[in-house]
């Protein structure tokens, strides 16, 4: 389906004003109780990730401590070997 003028000019400005979130999903590590995840573009110690909880393993773990640093986040959680799997959405301020 063809995008018109009127959606391709908001997508254009949502750009210019740093309105597109990166999102992703990931799993947390069993073997540790901190996970990592690398490589963020647009990532820094000011952004604010929020998690969804995407499996059973999950929502039984509930919201763990998720801190922002440039290019990651490091989440601090239980180390179990439930399987926890989160979608995530990073929100950075300009």
């Amino acid at each position: 389906m063809p995008i018109d003028d009127a959606e391709f000019r908001r997508a254009i400005l949502e750009l210019k004003q740093n309105l597109c979130f990166p999102a992703g999903e990931l799993s947390l590590s069993s073997t540790s109780s901190t996970t990592t995840i690398t490589r963020i573009a647009g990532v820094s110690a000011s952004s604010i990730v929020s998690l969804t909880p995407y499996n059973a393993g999950a929502k039984t773990e509930g919201i763990p401590q998720v801190v922002p640093a440039s290019g990651q986040f490091v989440i601090t959680h239980t180390s179990t070997t439930t399987a926890r799997t989160y979608r995530y959405v990073i929100h950075t301020p300009q």
